[in-house]
């Protein structure tokens, strides 16, 4: 009996037999029917001034006509079939000239509106000869939004001064009053019937990644871009293009990371070999033509979108074209992860395999939208939703949402999943696909390039786009090596491999790539960085704090109020032999000395002590308050946390001596827990953290030049006497000024600890579920929660404090106002319920 052959996998469409009845319903019609349909739609046509035209009136007339026939035969969305019909009739008849060197007036009519350039390059992949149908909807329905949304803000700026909206999508636009009193009811009428879950909701089907490019007809595409073309009759003033205003791809390029924290490099001669898109350029056709092909033929595509991914990375690595890139990816990566995301999760959150299909009444899970996270799934969110428990009795049920991780973060490659959270997940990222889809993004350079088999020297790629590139090439080749993935494309059995330079590049890619915008990520590495400056502040201050005192006789003892005492700073040179010296009166100068306890002579103190409020006693007092904290916080540290080879921790700022420790916390074998972290965690107080961090970075810097200014002065002999005396009074609070700041930041840094102890008990329990073992997470710390909520009221304060600078960005209190509230801080309720006092 002769081996049977593998089964080839079956295309399966990804829409429910609701949605897939609901939307080909009129290809289900009589002949007769639609014949009929069509003839009776009003026609399309293009007003003397370029605009298209349509009787609103009778199409609205003939919609709820038609709904409303005893046959019952046609419904809304039918009948707007029929007018697609009509529309690609019209634009394939040739009624529609966008060529704006043709000054044609359809031309002048859409050209202020925004992407008024791209209209005319979707009209041409509406060509038959082109037939980038697919895309030229995706693309066109992307400026249909920005304009419906222009309009939106300039009828609303014509009612009155009103705040901008700037987060209204196209769902939100459609419901808006200003747009139900700007348009035509049968317009707005047709729109919500196009792009509303009611209706056709083409939007969404397209953009989400449920339908194949050869399941969307050209009809829509048509309709699309006459609707456009349609909208500037109801601008209330010309409209104007503001590319300026829009985003660009390469807007975040100097933001993303590698792991050695390096800049990403958005060159073609990159040092860590990391960018694929100039290995694939240096490649042989041959090579560049496998290698595609083996990355569109992985499991991890679903079927249908080979076609549209392959001919998506020809227009990136040939023409340099990332705009048609990223349109074309984005539908396909939102449906791979989405399917890999139910594979993954299936079992251990129970869910139903209607998942990876589009549903009538139901929130897609999507990737990104994570501001309805709680009505939905979000395919990277790091928790899976469980189905909705209602709690209560019957006349007060509560519905809440039980969660489990989401096993993602477990089976993506790392450096994909850091990669596509920046991209896409993350508040301070570029959040790339909601950009391009809502019309945020400038498409001055889409089909830039289309006639060139090279790319031009002006078409550099963002790094934005690169990183996406590399991490959707790794989800591809993780998934090919992968046995327990169910397979969606049939394999190249005569497959070669990838080749030397490519090879090499996808793994220096992915030992490189890192998080570059989640906020644990962020926080550590501006936490690293102001450790960096705190050793250089402390190296500066040392030779600050090693003086000898002299009197200075006068000549006359009994006048003891003209005293003066010479500060001498040994280590500190203005010129060959000779070294840097302060006078000061000496009634002065002992009162901070004895104020810092510095010097032992009772009666001196009694003295000082007369002054209460004077700035010397204040700093006094707050440097004793600061060794009281440090030591409770150190405490702390040595009680609650400990690293993972169960050695007890220490502060690193509370430790600085001009010696560094190693501060990382970035353990390898950690990462994906981390990257798991969020708002829950303590992730909810990151944006207090991070100004916290730059508060204290930029006061230690802007101290530390405020006082090599005042001496240079001095040196220059330029200094007046106020300059001599505050530089007198800055170099006696510089050590105090300093602990101020490493107190604030190893409270912060204590903030990344408990974070850390979070994920390592995450990371247990998970492993101890799959394998039970003595492993045991480590405990919690029990104050953790006392210290989250401590963070927004140390920003406060430590901004206040910054008014010791002198900074012009810093509050400009007096010295001694800020001293005083920074020790009612130091002796606050918050901070004794943080780091409770020592027994």
């Amino acid at each position: 009996m002769a081996a049977s052959s593998p089964l080839v996998p079956m295309y399966r469409p990804s829409l429910s037999s609701a949605v897939h009845d609901a939307l080909y319903s009129y290809w289900r019609l009589p002949g007769s029917t639609r014949s009929s349909l069509q003839s009776s739609v009003p026609k399309l046509s293009v007003d003397v001034d370029g605009v298209v035209t349509l009787d609103w009136k009778s199409w609205l007339s003939c919609v709820e006509s038609k709904a409303e026939a005893v046959d019952g035969f046609t419904n809304e969305v039918e009948t707007t079939w029929a007018l697609a019909m009509e529309a690609e009739r019209f634009t394939t008849n040739g009624s529609v000239d966008l060529d704006r060197d043709s000054r044609s007036p359809t031309w002048r009519a859409v050209g202020g509106l925004t992407h008024a350039t791209s209209l005319g390059k979707v009209a041409e992949m509406l060509r038959d000869d082109h037939g980038d149908f697919f895309l030229a909807f995706v693309v066109g329905v992307t400026i249909l939004e920005k304009a419906l949304y222009d309009l939106h803000d300039q009828r609303s700026a014509a009612a009155g001064p009103t705040k901008k909206k700037k987060n209204l999508i196209l769902r939100d636009l459609l419901h808006s009053d200003t747009l139900v009193d700007a348009l035509p009811e049968g317009l707005l009428r047709l729109l919500k019937v196009l792009f509303l879950p009611s209706g056709l909701n083409l939007r969404n089907l397209v953009w989400h990644g449920f339908l194949a490019p050869a399941e969307f007809p050209k009809c829509f595409g048509c309709l699309t871009l006459l609707l456009i073309m349609a909208l500037p009759r109801y601008f209330p003033r010309p409209t104007t293009g503001k590319e300026t205003e829009l985003f660009r791809l390469d807007s975040f390029d100097a933001s993303f990371v590698t792991r050695d924290g390096r800049v990403f490099n958005n060159g073609e001669d990159s040092e860590l070999h990391q960018d694929l898109i100039a290995v694939l350029r240096q490649s042989t056709p041959v090579e560049r033509s496998e290698a595609i092909r083996r990355w569109v033929s992985s499991p991890f595509i679903p079927m249908g979108r080979s076609n549209l991914l392959r001919r998506s990375i020809g227009a990136l690595v040939d023409r340099g074209d990332e705009l048609w890139f990223l349109f074309a990816v984005f539908p396909v990566l939102e449906h791979a992860l989405r399917l890999e995301f139910l594979r993954a999760n299936q079992e251990r959150a129970a869910l139903s395999g209607a998942y990876a299909l589009a549903q009538i009444d139901a929130y897609y899970s999507t990737l990104d939208g994570f501001g309805q996270k709680d009505k939905h799934q979000v395919l990277l969110h790091p928790v899976v939703l469980l189905d909705s428990q209602e709690n209560g009795s019957d006349g007060d049920k509560v519905e809440t949402r039980v969660s489990v991780a989401n096993a993602l973060y477990e089976e993506l490659p790392l450096a994909s999943l850091a990669v596509l959270l920046d991209l896409f997940m993350m508040s301070s990222g570029p959040n790339l696909r909601a950009k391009l889809c809502h019309g945020e993004t400038s498409l001055s350079c889409f089909l830039s390039n289309c006639d060139a088999s090279t790319p031009s020297a002006g078409t550099e790629v963002s790094s934005s786009t690169r990183l996406l590139f590399g991490a959707l090439v790794l989800l591809c080749e993780s998934c090919r090596d992968s046995s327990t993935l169910l397979p969606t494309n049939a394999a190249h059995e005569d497959e070669v491999a990838l080749s030397t330079a490519v090879s090499h590049c996808l793994q220096s890619f992915g030992c490189a790539a890192t998080s570059s915008f989640h906020p644990f990520y962020r926080l550590h590495r501006a936490l690293s960085a102001t450790y960096s400056v705190a050793l250089n502040f402390a190296a500066f201050r040392q030779p600050y704090t090693e003086y000898r005192l002299e009197e200075v006789y006068t000549g006359d003892d009994s006048k003891r109020q003209a005293r003066l005492t010479r500060v001498e700073f040994p280590s500190i040179n203005v010129s060959d032999g000779v070294t840097f010296t302060l006078v000061e009166k000496t009634e002065r100068v002992a009162e901070f000395l004895a104020a810092l306890a510095l010097m032992s002579d009772t009666g001196t103190q009694a003295h000082a002590t007369q002054k209460m409020k004077s700035f010397a006693y204040l700093i006094g007092q707050l440097n004793d308050q600061l060794d009281v904290i440090a030591a409770q916080i150190q405490t702390d540290f040595r009680v609650n946390h400990c690293s993972s080879n169960g050695e007890a921790r220490r502060s690193v700022f509370l430790s600085v001596d001009g010696v560094r420790t190693p501060f990382y916390l970035l353990e390898q074998s950690m990462e994906r827990s981390l990257l798991a972290l969020s708002d829950p965690d303590g992730l909810s107080v990151a944006s207090c953290m991070m100004e916290i961090i730059a508060c204290c970075q930029r006061s230690l810097q802007t101290f530390r030049e405020r006082i090599e200014q005042l001496q240079q002065l001095v040196t220059q002999g330029k200094a007046r006497t106020n300059h001599r005396r505050s530089l007198l009074t800055s170099i006696f609070f510089l050590p105090v000024f300093e602990r101020v700041q490493l107190v604030s930041l190893s409270i912060v840094e204590h903030q990344l600890l408990h974070l850390c102890d979070v994920a390592a008990a995450t990371k247990a329990n998970a492993n101890s579920a799959k394998s039970p073992s003595t492993t045991t997470a480590p405990a919690i710390c029990p104050r953790a929660t006392q210290i989250e909520q401590l963070q927004r009221k140390l920003l406060q304060r430590i901004t206040s404090f910054e008014g010791c600078t002198r900074s012009s960005e810093a509050p400009q209190n007096s010295g001694e106002q800020v001293i005083e509230r920074a020790l009612q801080f130091f002796n606050s309720k918050a901070i004794k319920a943080a780091f409770p006092p020592l027994m």
